[in-house]
């Protein structure tokens, strides 16, 4: 009896060795059989986005963060730890195109990156000898999700799969991905130890899209791949349907990213959109064939909904500066009062503000706190519509700056025989290229004015003085004495 139970703790013991980790299956189903709703879960109202329940997503993990803060927007189960698929070839691809010489660089496809692609998953395809660009690699692989074009890109680099996956697993925990994530290989082809979270997944998304290159690939349902030395040029025709105007499941909004499936991965799809400003990234892993384009409609419309992008000029303009302007004419209707617009120094910058509806409201209030403004001018007319009077610097979050005029959104004439401005006087001695002061006999009218009075007045008193009559000399009388 105690050898079999021996036996049996054996046996089990060597079961449990052989397992992937915790919450993964085995990529041995022969059909894939699409996930589904309950029937009684919540139904999606597509006229309210912002209600968006975890039940409402066929996906068995899920996440929405803000593009550029990361901020989490959603999540459902998003530290599950699933494989990941195709969706592995975002980070190869982020890899490539920080170490290679995309113009420069040609990739010669070894058999080997052939042969350890599984029969049936060879998408380009590519031939043994055939050489390639690796700007074309990368798009290849992005694209149509070529396996052979990943081996290829991983030997270039690494000199071996091995190496390039121990690589990718230093970039990932570089990048800030936790322990759960783990890569075997560059393309996602099924490996037990091949497997990471959602949440990681769209840490390396989020740090692919800072790459304009990358950004530009993925956002394109084709790919045109010229000639080599074995092919003629062609076009690669990539599997993302919400990327395709033509398609069902299109999506106006959307921006890329990356499908994938396996058996044990189920339908997987990293999305990304963009819509007035505010930039998404959405991941969903296990879901169904078309879950992964549902599910990533119904993350995208809610995270718009939670999120508010605003520029410097917006925010100043819902408060314009005004400005009182002295020395204007009579005749103006404004008596004066000069509003502000605003024009960007530099229009192609991108200075755009995007945040939740508290973080923007806070910044409306204390705009005055995170700008400084530098006047440039007296605020005195005449004034042009259109001239500067003076610089806005905001100062944004990510300690940037960026510099906007202050412009007059209307004309001021001013008053006749308005005494100089400091400016005028300025700008007309410094025209004068006498050193001495400028002189006009207009200077002397004054004084001369003043002295000629004083000089009348003095002559009417000194005259009057003379005919004066002089008072008579009485002489006191002599004592008389009576007797």
């Amino acid at each position: 009896m105690s050898h079999r139970l021996f036996a049996l703790m054996l046996a089990v013991a060597l079961c449990i060795s052989c397992l992937a980790p915790p919450g993964l299956a085995e990529d041995t189903a022969d059909v894939w059989v699409d996930p589904k709703l309950p029937d009684d879960a919540i139904r999606w109202d597509e006229t309210h986005p912002e209600l968006l329940d975890k039940d409402m997503l066929v996906a068995k993990s899920a996440i929405l963060i803000e593009a550029t803060t990361g901020e989490v927007l959603f999540e459902k189960n998003a530290d599950e730890i699933l494989y990941p698929a195709s969706t592995t070839k975002i980070l190869t691809g982020y890899i490539a195109l920080q170490m290679a010489d995309l113009d420069n660089d040609v990739v010669t496809i070894s058999q080997e990156a052939i042969d350890l692609v599984p029969s049936g998953y060879q998408k380009v395809p590519l031939s043994a000898g055939e050489k390639v660009n690796m700007k074309d690699l990368v798009g290849a692989m992005l694209v149509m999700s070529g396996n052979e074009a990943a081996n290829a890109i991983a030997e270039y680099l690494s000199g071996s799969i091995e190496a390039f996956a121990d690589l990718m697993n230093q970039t990932a925990q570089m990048l800030g991905c936790s322990s759960d994530t783990h890569f075997a290989n560059p393309s996602g082809v099924h490996d037990d130890n091949h497997y990471t979270t959602a949440r990681d997944l769209a840490i390396i998304a989020q740090e692919a899209m800072k790459d304009d290159l990358f950004r530009e690939i993925v956002s394109k349902p084709t790919y045109d791949m010229p000639d080599t030395n074995m092919r003629p040029a062609r076009t690669l025709v990539g599997g993302t349907s919400i990327l395709k105007a033509e398609d069902s499941y299109f999506y106006s909004a959307a921006t890329g990213i990356k499908t994938g499936f396996t058996n044990a991965a189920g339908y997987c799809f990293i999305g990304s959109a963009r819509r007035g400003g505010i930039e998404l990234i959405s991941v969903v892993l296990y879901t169904s064939k078309a879950g992964r384009w549902t599910d990533t409609k119904k993350l995208m419309e809610y995270g718009f909904t939670q999120v508010e992008s605003i520029s410097p000029e917006s925010l100043y303009a819902e408060s314009p500066r005004v400005i009182d302007i002295s020395g204007f004419s009579l005749e103006d209707s404004g008596h004066g009062e000069l509003t502000l617009g605003i024009r960007a120094v530099d229009e192609t910058r991108d200075m755009t503000i995007v945040g939740n509806q508290e973080k923007i409201d806070l910044l409306r209030e204390n705009f005055s706190e995170v700008s400084v403004i530098r006047w440039t001018r007296e605020f005195r007319a005449p004034v042009n519509m259109g001239d500067v009077m003076g610089i806005l610097t905001f100062y944004a979050e990510d300690g940037t700056t960026a510099d906007y005029e202050l412009v007059a959104t209307r004309s001021i004439a001013a008053r006749e025989n308005a005494p100089p401005t400091l400016e005028q006087i300025e700008a007309y001695t410094a025209a004068d290229e006498s050193p001495w002061p400028r002189f006009s006999f207009d200077y002397l009218v004054p004084p001369a004015i003043v002295l000629a009075a004083l000089w009348l007045i003095m002559r009417f008193i000194k005259k009057h003085r003379r005919k004066r009559a002089k008072a008579p000399d009485i002489r006191p009388p002599k004592k008389r004495y009576l007797r």
